[in-house]
């Protein structure tokens, strides 16, 4: 079972990553605690497969994932989680930020998050919105695309901070 909290505790590695807060490592070292419920969990430690299923809820610190099933994978050589997924209603807040997707999936190895179906991610009141989000996290940098029915939508409002050339015009 303290295999799981490791799991789940990758897991919000993602969480705060995908909305842009904190580095692995910074994470990794907190050991802040982590809360899940669902209405079931399954765990196969034979093969290293743990799902939870139903009106999962996985919080830690300020954020907060909702899913209709997460599943969670280890590597069978290292017993380090290799991947998660989750399907259904995802759903990932932090104070000023918000996540979408039908599904979400996040890839250790290739240190990539996936939002997969209905994308929606929302900082401030800044908005991408697509058929699909690839954010690579060691590289810090986004890729949405979009359908043949839907094109990528952003909205970016600018800063409140006012530059010395606007501040010097309204004198």
């Amino acid at each position: 079972m303290k295999n799981i909290l490791l799991i789940v505790l990758s897991f919000f590695v993602l969480v705060n990553l995908s909305l842009a807060n904190n580095s692995i490592e910074s994470a990794k070292k907190e050991k802040i605690p982590i809360n899940i419920t669902s209405n079931k969990l399954i765990a196969q430690e034979n093969i290293g497969l743990y799902t939870f299923i139903g009106n999962v809820v996985a919080k830690r610190k300020d954020a907060t994932l909702y899913a209709d099933k997460m599943d969670v994978y280890k590597d069978k050589n290292t017993g380090d989680v290799s991947k998660i997924v989750c399907i259904g209603n995802v759903v990932i807040t932090q104070p000023n930020k918000l996540a979408k997707a039908n599904e979400g999936i996040y890839e250790l190895k290739d240190q990539k998050i996936t939002l997969i179906g209905n994308a929606y991610v929302k900082s401030d009141k800044n908005v991408i919105k697509s058929d699909m989000i690839v954010y690579y996290l060691d590289k810090k940098y986004a890729v949405a695309q979009g359908s043949k029915n839907e094109r990528v939508d952003v909205t970016i409002y600018p800063n409140k901070k006012q530059t010395s050339s606007q501040t010097k015009e309204k004198k």
